[in-house]
């Protein structure tokens, strides 16, 4: 492969990695909308969009692979598909998780619930979280990925009060809202592990541009 050749599909890695961090982070504030807005043409937004984020992942996936077996890149070349590479998962399972809530806001008319403020609230700490991560690796950017890590805290306080809600809850409440209480609850939780997702691509974003990934060199030993 000729250089220019290589330097376009390395380019046209990056572009697909920013086109898919564009994707997932609006799924997440399509849920956030669905529920808050109790739009739920967002959902459907949510849904329609998840194929075609399954195809850009796999594309990204086999361009990672083509370029490690075949053109074997070095240094911060290498670093950049690698990073790709482990970062596309965290991405595939956030996205995952979006399309899974929004069948269950669908299903179970979560926006009606009295925890969907909170809720809401937490999709926008996540997508937040998300884009920040994303920002910080299309960028090599190490101080904006260390912005990520304290965020989380906030997310998994607003969990936690959540989680506590939902017993409170269930203890009062018998009808149609206390119903739907789990299902709050799940998606509480996959915004809770989202968040965990985002923190795995800052420390993908520092490796991008370190070489040091939680605190290891690449080539380090034991």
């Amino acid at each position: 492969m000729s250089r220019t050749a290589y330097l376009k599909q390395l380019n046209t890695l990056s572009d697909h990695m920013v086109e898919l961090g564009s994707e997932v982070v609006q799924s997440i504030r399509d849920t956030a909308r669905a529920i808050g807005d109790a739009d739920l043409t967002a959902t459907k937004d949510v849904v329609d969009r998840h194929a075609d984020d399954e195809r850009l992942r796999r594309s990204i996936e086999d361009s990672c692979m083509n370029l490690m077996l075949l053109q074997q890149p070095l240094a911060s070349d290498m670093r950049l598909v690698t990073g790709c590479f482990r970062s596309i998962n965290d991405l595939s399972r956030i996205d995952e998780m979006a399309y899974e809530t929004a069948l269950l806001i669908d299903e179970y008319d979560i926006s009606h619930s009295e925890l969907a403020p909170e809720l809401a609230q937490l999709a926008e700490k996540v997508a937040r979280m998300v884009e920040k991560a994303l920002d910080a690796f299309n960028n090599s950017d190490v101080e904006k990925a260390e912005e990520v890590f304290p965020q989380d805290d906030g997310a998994d306080k607003l969990f936690d009060k959540i989680r506590d809600d939902v017993v409170e809850l269930l203890k009062k409440e018998s009808g149609a809202t206390a119903a739907a209480a789990p299902e709050v609850l799940t998606i509480a939780k996959y915004y809770e592990r989202m968040g965990d997702h985002s923190q795995s691509i800052a420390d993908w974003a520092i490796f991008r541009a370190t070489g040091s990934y939680r605190g290891r060199t690449m080539g380090d030993k034991d």
